[in-house]
């Protein structure tokens, strides 16, 4: 299924993001207390840049979760997945699996056939959430190649982002 606009299932609608969503993607982002915060104007570029591979999930009106992603210029079969958050009162129930294969369904148009994220080695959410997608999309995957190493980030307190690469997935 292609999401063009606007998809409603079950008690979520997924559609892609406008800039009117930025500022609800950030304080579900704060909200989450695990994953890097990001300032509200990124949140507001990545709606607005990359709305048409990005996705947010609603629920009475109201958007509880979201995957903000992009194609990589130097790897166009690729959806590079920058953050996933879904609503405190919304977890446990698959929303972020869900997202994430819509997601890539959306994309295939556009010649996708891998999905990347990084994550660090203590976030065994999104591991669990990322190997779950893999399986949904019935897709070898590998987390172990480094990313961006500690260091990189300097004086930061943060952990290694270590590639979680899915892929290729199949036609299915």
């Amino acid at each position: 299924m292609t999401i063009s606009s606007r998809v409603e299932t079950d008690a979520y609608l997924f559609r892609h993001p406008t800039a009117d969503d930025g500022r609800r993607l950030w304080e579900i982002t704060k909200a989450s207390g695990a994953l890097d915060l990001n300032s509200v104007y990124h949140y507001l570029i990545m709606c607005r840049h990359f709305g048409r591979t990005s996705l947010v999930a609603e629920r009475q009106g109201r958007v509880v979760g979201f995957v903000t992603a992009y194609i990589p210029p130097e790897a166009p079969d690729t959806i590079f997945v920058w953050q996933v958050a879904v609503d405190a009162a919304e977890r446990g129930q698959g929303l972020g699996c869900r997202l994430l294969t819509r997601v890539v369904e959306n994309v295939r148009k556009y010649g996708v056939r891998f999905l990347d994220a990084t994550i660090t080695p203590s976030n065994q959410a999104s591991i669990g959430l990322f190997t779950a997608t893999a399986r949904q999309l019935e897709a070898p995957f590998v987390f172990e190649e480094e990313f961006f190493s500690a260091t990189d980030f300097g004086k930061n307190t943060h952990e290694a982002e270590v590639l979680f690469h899915i892929g290729p997935i199949s036609d299915n």
